[in-house]
């Protein structure tokens, strides 16, 4: 056995005779692998309930009597959606975005249903997740097991003893770093576990599973060298935890609010109630689609006269009102769709903003990776709003095209006075079935390993300094 195993395995010993150690090591084990098997649970039940949901809402859609439809426009549907496989280690934002969307004709809906909406998704900690367990608490637990592994040894006045027995400084630091790095596999080993079994269930989300346990295997490494180089650069175990305690709660509390202030400053965001205000105004230019003599659409009626080569709306081979709802509708969506884009090109600036702070804070490095390889991020986020909305858009359209070419002008302009024309207007239910099934998945993998690589190199670096502090510690202690 090598001198740093024999240190290591002395520093082991010194944990098991340590009440407080050996209760903090427990602990962390137990919350660690708790928060593993809640969050699988979870996953399951949720996608289950999701599902089920999901063909609820599209039997009852499908199941719907015979309609005019322009009211099967106004009575809408709900999709879901579905959650990430690797949810489970690392649920991102989508705890405080919403998990469903009801799509209805003239609105674009955002996301609800969140687990909490307080407050922002930029500078919450997280929810008690494996992920926040490792990237949060795991290293809090090794401060208060490592601050004084080397300290205590000049304290108690044995280090002078170590070095005469012929043990180096620099392999008295590796053992000790050794000795708190076992305790952090010990930590990871419920990760691993996790990992295993998706890839056993999801055999897809191997890579994004190997660079997510990669970055979360680095980030440890990097506070366990760090919090060596610490206790043996401190003149004391009192200076040791109060530096290595500074250094957490700015790491992992302080920079992210403050990055998170600073991108909000740099790209401020407009609220949902602005937004929604400069919608209305410019929908006023666009018209009123159930208003077919409205200003907005005396030009588009000129182009369908001169189109079809008549000269009233009534001699139209097709239903005018359902022509100008189709109008009204791209038209509608467009500007709707313009402010959605301006929004979520804010918040990506804001994300990067954040992202750069990562290189002050490897917490910040490890969460981002964390959540864009699984998928649990703002950009898939974005993604589910922008995919429901396609599927908005194109059911709409797909029942305004009925109202166009299924339903008689003169019965639908007479159908609120005539009890005949009305109900000549409703079309079959079987047009009901023609709903596509909307299942929403994350990104492909190889877009999401394109997406958090860089941030892997960014925890490289942070391995790095961690190697070369720990180096020249090592180097001085050897000196002095």
């Amino acid at each position: 056995m090598s001198i740093a195993a024999r240190v290591a395995s002395g520093e082991w010993q010194h944990l098991i005779r340590t009440r407080l150690a050996l209760t903090v090591i427990v602990m962390m084990l137990a919350l660690i692998a708790v928060a593993a098997g809640t969050s699988a649970i979870q996953l399951t039940n949720e996608a289950e309930v999701r599902a089920s949901y999901q063909r609820e809402a599209e039997e009852a859609f499908r199941n719907q009597p015979a309609r005019h439809p322009h009211r099967v426009v106004h009575y809408g549907h709900y999709v879901f959606r579905n959650p990430a496989p690797l949810s489970t280690i690392d649920p991102g934002v989508d705890t405080y975005t919403g998990r469903s969307i009801f799509l209805e004709g003239h609105r674009r809906n955002t996301a609800t249903f969140a687990e909490a909406r307080e407050t922002s998704v930029l500078t919450r900690l997280g929810a008690i997740s494996p992920a926040f367990m490792l990237q949060v608490i795991t290293p809090l637990l090794l401060i208060l097991i490592g601050y004084g592994s080397v300290v205590r040894e000049r304290e108690r006045g044995t280090l002078l003893q170590l070095v005469a027995q012929g043990v180096r400084p620099a392999t008295l630091i590796q053992g000790k770093a050794l000795a708190i790095g076992g305790v952090a596999a010990m930590a990871a080993a419920p990760l691993l576990i996790a990992v295993l079994w998706l890839v056993v269930r999801y055999p897809s989300e191997l890579l994004s599973a190997a660079l997510m346990l990669a970055g979360h295997l680095a980030y440890l490494a990097f506070w366990v060298m760090l919090i060596v180089a610490v206790s043996a650069f401190a003149k004391t175990a009192r200076t040791a935890l109060i530096t290595l305690m500074i250094i957490w709660a700015s790491t992992t509390v302080l920079i992210p609010r403050i990055a998170a202030d600073v991108a909000a400053n740099l790209y401020p965001s407009q609220t949902q109630t602005e937004m929604d205000i400069l919608i209305q105004r410019d929908m006023r230019t666009v018209g009123d689609s159930h208003n077919i003599n409205d200003a907005g659409f005396q030009s588009f009626q000129e182009q369908v006269l001169a189109q079809y080569g008549v000269s009233r709306i009534e001699d139209l081979p097709v239903n005018y009102r359902g022509l100008v709802s189709l109008q009204g509708e791209a038209a509608g969506s467009a500007v709707m769709n313009e402010y959605a884009g301006q929004l979520h090109a804010t918040q990506r600036q804001q994300s990067n903003v954040i992202t750069a702070f990562s290189l002050i804070s490897p917490y910040l490095a490890i969460r981002s990776l964390s959540m864009r390889a699984a998928g649990t991020d703002l950009i898939n986020h974005q993604r589910f709003l922008d995919e429901a909305e396609a599927h908005r858009f194109a059911l709409i359209q797909e029942l305004n095209s009925l109202h166009a070419n299924e339903l008689a002008y003169a019965d639908d302009a007479q159908r609120s006075v005539d009890y005949e024309a009305e109900q000549r207007t409703r079309v079959n239910p079987e047009f009901w079935q023609r709903l596509q099934s909307f299942n929403f998945m994350p990104s492909p993998v190889h877009e999401r390993l394109a997406a958090a690589s860089p941030l892997l190199l960014v925890l490289s670096l942070w391995l790095v300094l961690g190697f070369m502090l720990i180096r020249k510690i090592a180097d001085k202690a050897g000196k002095a």
